[in-house]
């Protein structure tokens, strides 16, 4: 198998592929190229993982690059794979290049948008080249929202749009340890790309925060790092607030939050915010994708509409200063997270469809 990433650095993403590589074992081995040339998240796949990885030098373009597609229809032919599959917007030549020859069978994954776009506001030319480009291919969704823009607004055939809700191996993130004494913490983890928009959760948590007794911990790597760090530096709270970095033990990370937040313009159903809801953590979050149909029925007052940042900031000060509910919606998310988010069931159904694709081929 051929995976064309745009970027293979720390995200939901590339974590999930990290599990169900693991988790599908020897049968299937995988090749990972990523256009950016950013291989950081390889350090999540497990070492038994048969996964190689391909240095692809793209060329940044405002659309499409022709140079790029040939250099992909040799990377096929070097791969030499049953199934091509490609990652969102970035990876869409790698289809172009396909459909060119040799036509193999195609599993899209469509995960969600970067800065300035979202489900109701796509750039119309993206729009039509998925319609074209996309119109053989698996189209794999993890949330009921990009389910409907696939098949509404691109106008895929809703037989080949197949929705895999995310999973996490609830068992891992059972490490919640004493917390009695210590400072209330606010965290979360995500790369640091603009659509996730931490500097909105910055200037909420230094709002909440009006007695300077908490502390603000994002985890995480990317593009927007300077701008956050400066961010960070001119609010005032720069002893309160950290950016450690990217992490590979999220289990641990989360075992220092009391609350989780999520501050993104979009996201679609967050691959962190079910391992935080594992964890037994309340969640604070913007309104974006599933996030409202993911978080227990005790945690849905505390996701507030996108835009309302007032809200947004009450929702923090609550949950910093009621113990008692971070416990009961944390317990809430806990169950959930356990009866809905199953690593186990998001593998077999990977497994199942690339087998069926392989058949196909063979």
């Amino acid at each position: 198998m051929l995976h064309v990433f745009p970027s293979f650095g720390y995200g939901g993403q590339q974590a999930r592929f990290a599990v169900t590589a693991g988790g599908m074992g020897g049968a299937f081995s995988h090749h990972v190229t990523a256009l950016d040339g950013d291989f950081t998240a390889r350090s999540l796949v497990p070492y038994h993982a048969p996964v190689r990885y391909w240095k692809f030098p793209a060329r940044k373009s405002a659309f499409i690059s022709l140079a790029n597609v040939i250099r992909y229809r040799k990377l096929l032919k070097d791969t030499k794979p049953d199934i091509l599959c490609t990652y969102n917007w970035g990876s869409i030549e790698a289809s172009i290049a396909n459909r060119l020859g040799p036509r193999l069978p195609h599993l899209h994954f469509e995960d969600g948008f970067g800065p300035g776009e979202s489900v109701r506001e796509q750039k119309e030319r993206r729009v039509i080249a998925r319609r074209l480009l996309l119109r053989g291919a698996m189209v794999v969704v993890p949330s009921h929202e990009l389910e409907a823009a696939a098949k509404d607004i691109w106008k895929l055939d809703a037989s080949r749009v197949l929705r895999i809700e995310n999973g996490v191996d609830y068992a891992r993130f059972q490490t919640k340890s004493s917390r009695l004494g210590h400072r209330i913490t606010i965290g979360a983890v995500g790369a640091l790309r603009p659509e996730k928009n931490f500097t909105r959760l910055v200037n909420a948590f230094v709002k909440a925060d009006q007695a300077r007794k908490a502390a603000l911990t994002i985890y995480g790597a990317g593009p927007e790092r300077t701008h956050l760090r400066d961010s960070i530096e001119s609010s005032g709270a720069r002893d309160r607030i950290s950016l450690p970095g990217p992490t590979r033990a999220p289990e641990e990370a989360y075992n220092e939050f009391d609350v989780f937040a999520i501050s993104s313009d979009t996201e679609q159903a967050p691959l962190v915010l079910m391992e935080a809801m594992a964890s037994g953590l309340p969640v604070v979050a913007t309104n974006v994708g599933d996030i409202a149909k993911m978080v227990s029925e005790e945690n849905r007052a505390f996701i507030t509409p996108l835009g309302d940042e007032d809200a947004f900031v009450d929702a923090l000060a609550h949950l910093m200063q009621d113990q008692d509910a971070r416990e009961k919606i944390g317990a809430a998310n806990s169950r959930k997270a356990r009866d809905e988010f199953n690593a186990a069931t998001m593998i077999e159904r990977h497994r199942k469809l690339y087998l069926e694709l392989a058949r196909r081929h063979g």
